[in-house]
C-alpha cells in the first residue's frame, strides 16, 4: 500500500514537471530599464493628460497592433510585432490616442501577450488598446468588456485572422463604424501558472469560418518572454493597474535620464534632444555635469580662432605684395576725365563762370592757332593782271574820225 501511495506521488510529480511552462524573460522589468531601451526609437514626452509617456517615431497614419500577426499560444491570444522595439510596448502598459502628439505608449511593469479589448463576428475580428486606467486583479479579469471608439478598432476578415500580416488584411478605417456596431465585445485576462492570459474570440469559432483547425503553439513561436505577475512587481491582494504610477513613472524617468549622462549613451542624448526641441515639452531633466563640461568647452575654445587670426594676418601680409600691380590700372585711366560733354550741356542752360573758361580754353581758337589759314588778300598779288591788256583794246577817236 505505502509503495502504490510513493509510486503514484512520484508519477504525479513527473507530470509535474513534464508539463510545458511559458519561458519566462531574463529581463529586468522597470519602466527606468524601459526609457533606456526605447529612447533610441522615439522620444519621451509629458502629457498633460497621462503623464510621461513613449512617442515612436514612426511614419503618418501608424497605429499600434497593425504592424505584425496573432498566434494562438499557450498564453492565449499573443501579438508578435514586427517592429524592432515592439517586446516591450505591445506587452508591457498599453497604448493611447494624445490629441497634441498621436498614439504614445504608457508604460507598465505587468506583461500580458496583448493588452487589448476585442469585437468580433462571424465575417470579422477587430481589436483595440485597453485605456490607461484598465485595471484587474491578481487572478485576471471577467467582467463587462471594454468598449471604445470605433476608429480606435483594427478589424480583418475572420478567415484571415491568424497566420497573416495584419498589415496586409485590414480594412479600410472607414467600415469601422459599420463592421463594429454588428460586433460582440468581450474583454477577459485570466491568470494561469503565475502569468495573465488573454482570452478573446473562441479559435474553434474562427477555424469554423477559417476552414482549418488552430491548435496552441508555445508562446516562444510568437517570439516573446513572458513574465510572470510576481517578477513583474505585483503584490498580492491588490488591484493591479496596466500602467504604473504617474509619480512612480516620473521618478522612474528622471532616474534613468541621470544615470544616461552619468554613462554617457548617444542614442539617449540624441533622444532627449528630440524630445526638448518639441514646441509643448520643455526640457526637464537638465543634468550639472554635462551644462559645467558645456561651459568650460565655450571658454576653452575661443584660442583656435586667435590662432586663425595670426595665420590671417600673415597670409593678408603675403597677399599684400602684388598690390602695386592692382595700383597700376588705377593710375592708367584719364578715361574718366574725357567726357567733356557735360560742359556743353552746361553751356546751354547758363554760361560758366568766368575762372572756368579762362582755365579751360576754347578748343575753335586752339584749333586756329595750331593751323593757321593764309589770308585772302596776299594771293591777289601773285596773280599776274596782264589779263587786262590781252583784251583788244577800246578804239580811241582821235577827232578827226579815226580810230587807233
Amino acid at each position: 500500500m505505502r509503495k502504490s501511495i510513493l509510486a503514484s506521488i512520484f508519477l504525479a510529480g513527473l507530470v509535474t514537471l513534464a508539463a510545458p511552462r511559458p519561458a519566462l524573460g531574463a529581463v529586468q522589468v522597470s519602466v527606468s530599464v524601459f526609457h533606456q531601451t526605447l529612447a533610441p526609437y522615439g522620444r519621451w514626452i509629458t502629457s498633460a493628460s497621462y503623464g510621461d509617456v513613449w512617442a515612436p517615431s514612426v511614419a503618418v497614419g501608424w497605429q499600434p497592433y497593425v504592424n505584425g500577426e496573432w498566434y494562438y499560444t499557450d498564453c492565449g491570444w499573443t501579438w508578435a510585432s514586427s517592429d524592432p522595439w515592439g517586446e516591450i510596448p505591445f506587452h508591457y502598459g498599453t497604448w493611447v490616442w494624445d490629441p497634441g502628439y498621436g498614439w504614445v505608449w504608457v508604460p507598465g511593469t505587468v506583461w500580458s501577450p496583448a493588452w487589448v479589448t476585442w469585437a468580433y463576428s462571424d465575417d470579422f475580428i477587430g481589436w483595440a488598446p485597453v485605456p490607461p486606467s484598465f485595471g484587474f486583479s491578481v487572478t485576471g479579469y471577467v467582467g463587462s468588456p471594454v468598449v471604445l471608439a470605433a476608429n480606435r478598432y483594427v478589424f480583418v476578415p475572420t478567415r484571415q485572422f491568424v497566420g497573416v500580416g495584419v498589415a496586409s488584411v485590414r480594412v479600410p478605417l472607414q467600415q469601422n463604424t459599420t463592421i463594429f456596431a454588428n460586433t460582440t465585445r468581450t474583454t477577459r485576462f485570466q491568470v494561469s501558472g503565475g502569468v495573465l492570459h488573454n482570452v478573446g474570440p473562441a479559435p474553434q469559432r474562427i477555424a469554423r469560418v477559417a476552414g482549418r483547425r488552430i491548435d496552441p503553439v508555445p508562446v516562444a513561436r510568437a517570439g516573446v518572454h513572458p513574465v510572470s505577475l510576481s517578477q513583474s512587481g505585483a503584490a498580492q491582494g491588490r488591484r493591479l493597474a496596466v500602467v504604473a504610477p504617474k509619480a512612480e513613472r516620473a521618478a522612474a524617468i528622471s532616474k534613468s535620464s541621470a544615470a544616461s549622462h552619468t554613462r554617457p549613451n548617444r542614442n539617449v542624448e540624441s533622444s532627449h534632444a528630440a524630445a526638448s526641441a518639441h514646441p509643448s515639452q520643455p526640457p526637464r531633466h537638465a543634468p550639472a555635469k554635462p551644462e559645467k563640461a558645456a561651459a568650460e568647452r565655450a571658454v576653452s575654445k575661443p584660442q583656435k580662432p586667435e590662432r586663425a587670426a595670426v595665420k590671417t594676418e600673415k597670409a593678408s601680409s603675403h597677399a599684400a605684395k602684388p598690390a602695386p600691380r592692382a595700383q597700376k590700372p588705377v593710375a592708367k585711366p584719364p578715361k574718366p576725365e574725357k567726357p567733356q560733354p557735360q560742359p556743353e550741356v552746361a553751356r546751354h542752360e547758363a554760361s560758366p563762370p568766368e575762372h572756368v573758361t579762362a582755365a579751360r580754353p576754347a578748343p575753335k581758337p586752339h584749333a586756329a592757332q595750331a593751323h593757321p589759314q593764309p589770308p585772302p588778300h596776299p594771293q591777289k598779288p601773285n596773280t599776274p593782271k596782264p589779263k587786262q591788256p590781252q583784251k583788244p583794246p577800246h578804239p580811241q577817236n582821235d577827232g578827226n574820225g579815226n580810230g587807233n
